[in-house]
C-alpha cells in the first residue's frame, strides 16, 4: 500500500508546475500496446518512450522498449477553442527481447531473440483545451532501416545478423495526461 501512496505522490505532487511530462497509453494493433511517457521539449520538439508488449513469464518473456524524437509542425490552423492539431516526424530506435522455453515452441526446443532496430515515425496530435492537458496522436512507424538481431534456437549455436528495410509500416493510438 506504500508503494502505491508514493507513486501517485510522484505522479500528482507536480501536477501544475510546468505540465510539460504526460504519461499515457498506447495501442498499436492485434496484440500490440502499452504504456508511453511524453515529455513536451519545447514548442517545436517533443521526447516520446513507448514500454509495451511486455510479458515476463515461466514459458515465454517479451520486453519492448521504443524512443523517438519528434519535431512538431503547427501547420493546421484551427480555433483555440477546439486545441491544436501539430503533426510530428522524427527518428524512432527501439529494442525487443524475447525468450521462449521448449514447452511454449511445442517441444521443438526453446529460442531467443534479441533485436536493436531503427526507423522514423511520424502523425498527428490534438493537444485537447482542457485541464489538464491531454493529447490523442495517431502515429505511423516505418520498417526498420537497420535491424541487428541476434538469435538461438536450442540446441542450435547462437547466430546474429543484419537486415535492411525489414518489417512493415505500423501504427500507434496513443493517449496522455500531462500531469507533471
Amino acid at each position: 500500500m506504500k508503494k502505491i501512496v508514493l507513486l501517485f505522490v510522484l505522479l500528482f505532487s507536480g501536477a501544475f508546475a510546468s505540465n510539460n511530462n504526460a504519461l499515457g497509453v498506447f495501442w498499436c494493433g492485434y496484440d500490440c500496446g502499452g504504456l508511453d511517457y511524453k515529455r513536451l521539449m519545447g514548442s517545436s520538439n517533443t521526447l516520446d518512450i513507448y514500454f509495451g508488449g511486455t510479458e515476463l513469464g515461466s514459458k515465454q518473456t517479451h520486453i519492448n522498449l521504443d524512443g523517438g524524437y519528434y519535431f512538431l509542425f503547427n501547420v493546421i490552423k484551427a480555433d483555440p477553442s477546439v486545441g491544436t492539431f501539430p503533426l510530428y516526424a522524427g527518428p524512432n530506435a527501439g529494442f525487443h527481447f524475447m525468450s521462449m522455453s521448449n514447452k511454449a515452441n511445442n517441444g521443438n526446443g526453446g529460442s531467443d531473440h534479441f533485436d536493436l532496430g531503427a526507423g522514423i515515425a511520424g502523425g498527428i496530435s490534438w493537444f485537447m483545451p482542457t485541464t489538464p492537458k491531454m493529447d490523442i496522436s495517431f502515429e505511423l512507424t516505418s520498417p526498420a532501416f537497420i535491424q541487428i538481431q541476434t538469435y538461438k534456437y536450442a540446441p542450435e549455436p547462437r547466430d546474429w545478423g543484419i537486415k535492411f528495410f525489414e518489417g512493415s509500416i505500423g501504427f500507434r493510438l496513443l493517449f496522455h495526461v500531462y500531469f507533471f
